[in-house]
């Protein structure tokens, strides 16, 4: 029986090897057709493709005949030019051709791999061979396959595009829904004053992750250690309210941009930063949108822009790409009713947002897969806009966070909950911040449920994770008079019960 067991597992070992191998060739393998020819601009089909990929253009030739059996083994296939990848859309691509004249609608297309570097075991590097030809060991290469412990990360010039997990052998595992998740916030520091809002990322350029704060009128990086977080340095902002944070590497350096999201008057006008030799310094103001990243591994891909004004609240949401120092807009994306820019992430294929309404909404594509039930109340972010006589409060939400748990990927999103000062009064209060895990049961169905021991008797005003796997939390709460409002920050520990 142990013997049988032995090569029950050793089958499954090798064909979950093969499944990975398989996911691997065919992310090395994209390919498609071109669809549309204008001038220089070549349009594709090819999926998950990243802007400043190469695509070999092929042209089918004669049909290739075995001599013996007469059955056919494809057609003869010419290379005819090369195309860059300019602009990614959902269903499409827009590319500027480098080589070659005559492209025409139907022409084959496929990616150019012209190196890839491997970083681990001997296991991966033999497993990457026996896909690829042009595997070496070295850090100059436009692709980079760096193994870690749980799967294979692929780098494009620099930034994270893909993630494959080892696959894992033995009894299937319970779903993210049936195990029961116990958390612990670890506090770690007193802030100096409330925090609006807050994010993680490398503003520096040395591969690390550093905690950088939203308050009231200044941004502030910290550096991670252990069990602190020590002050790097700071940027006080022009006149305005800021209401949220984000970084992500939108712009032209290798580094995380901090775009800090501001209301002055009636309208939005946010700022975009950058570090530079150790000072945050302005690459853009007076920029007329409230801006987000919906997917950090794909930054320049999923950089957006909604329009906000006391009018007509949150508007059309528009595409928009960091060049230099100026701000393009490059088409509307085609947002969800009730769409809010402030609370929106990608989760997989899905877009997880919380809406006007209050209402947690997870959609994939153009259809409602999720709404919950109660609603969720924001946090201290929030702006105060008079016109007249007339006095409009606009309370903006904590973004959710991506989290790795075990094998598990989830979505942590913070959900706080408003006290009757805020409803009898109209003074902004809340009573208490928990977080919520939205996370995958199949495809195209979801399911969320409240954290055991997430809840903190102030409002949660943000939730990030770090590249290794850490998680923090950033809580406010407000006193009578404005030097009573402070911040905490926490550290979760997770344990399964």
């Amino acid at each position: 029986m142990a013997r049988l067991v032995l090569i029950f597992l050793l089958f499954l070992s090798f064909s979950l090897s093969d499944e990975l191998r398989e996911n691997l060739k065919s992310f090395f393998e994209r390919e498609g057709y071109v669809i549309k020819v204008e001038g220089d601009r070549v349009w594709v089909d090819v999926k998950n493709l990243r802007e400043k990929e190469e695509l070999i253009v092929l042209r089918e030739g004669k049909e290739i005949i075995h001599p013996i059996t007469k059955q056919s083994l494809g057609r003869e296939l010419e290379k005819i030019g090369k195309v860059v990848v300019e602009e990614v859309k959902d269903k499409f691509s827009v590319g500027r051709l480098l080589e070659g004249k005559d492209v025409r609608p139907g022409d084959r297309v496929k990616l150019e791999i012209k190196s890839v570097c491997y970083e681990g075991s001997e296991e991966g590097y033999f497993l990457l061979s026996s896909i690829l030809s042009k595997v070496e060991r070295g850090k100059n290469c436009n692709y980079t396959v760096r193994e870690f412990e749980r799967g294979y990360g692929v780098e494009f010039k620099g930034s994270a595009i893909a993630f494959f997990e080892k696959p894992t052998v033995g009894i299937p595992r319970a779903s993210l829904e049936d195990i029961n998740i116990l958390v612990k916030g670890k506090f770690v520091k007193q802030l100096p004053s409330l925090p609006i809002s807050a994010d993680v990322g490398d503003v520096v350029g040395d591969g690390r992750d550093y905690l950088v704060v939203l308050f009231s009128g200044k941004v502030e990086v910290y550096e991670i250690i252990r069990n602190d977080i020590v002050l790097k340095t700071a940027y006080s902002l022009p006149a305005g309210v800021p209401v949220s944070l984000v970084l992500a590497s939108v712009g032209d350096e290798k580094k995380d941009y901090i775009i800090v999201n501001m209301i002055s008057g009636t309208g939005a006008n946010s700022v975009i930063l950058r570090m530079v030799g150790g000072v945050l310094t302005p690459v853009l103001k007076d920029v007329p949108y409230i801006m987000g990243v919906l997917d950090k591994s794909r930054p320049k891909e999923t950089f957006l822009g909604q329009r906000f004004d006391s009018k007509v609240k949150f508007g059309n949401v528009i595409r928009l790409s960091l060049e230099g120092n100026r701000l393009q807009e490059r088409g509307l994306f085609l947002a969800p009713r009730g769409f809010r820019i402030d609370s929106a992430i990608y989760y997989g294929n899905y877009l997880i947002f919380v809406d006007s309404a209050g209402r947690l909404k997870v959609f994939e594509d153009d259809s409602e897969i999720y709404a919950s039930e109660d609603s969720f109340d924001g946090s201290y972010a929030y702006v105060e806009i008079v016109e007249g006589d007339l006095k409009h409060r606009f309370v903006f939400y904590p973004k959710p966070a991506l989290v790795k748990l075990m094998n598990f990927s989830l979505t942590l999103v913070p959900k706080n909950t408003g006290g009757s000062v805020l409803k009898i009064l109209d003074v902004l209060k809340f009573t208490r911040g928990e977080l919520v895990i939205v996370g995958e049961k199949k495809k195209r169905l979801v399911f969320s449920k409240t954290v055991r021991g997430s809840e903190f008797l102030e409002a949660i005003q943000a939730v990030v994770s770090t590249k290794d796997g850490r998680v923090f939390v950033l809580t406010g709460r407000v006193g009578t008079i404005p030097v009573q409002s402070k911040g905490d920050l926490y550290e979760l520990e997770f344990r399964l019960l």
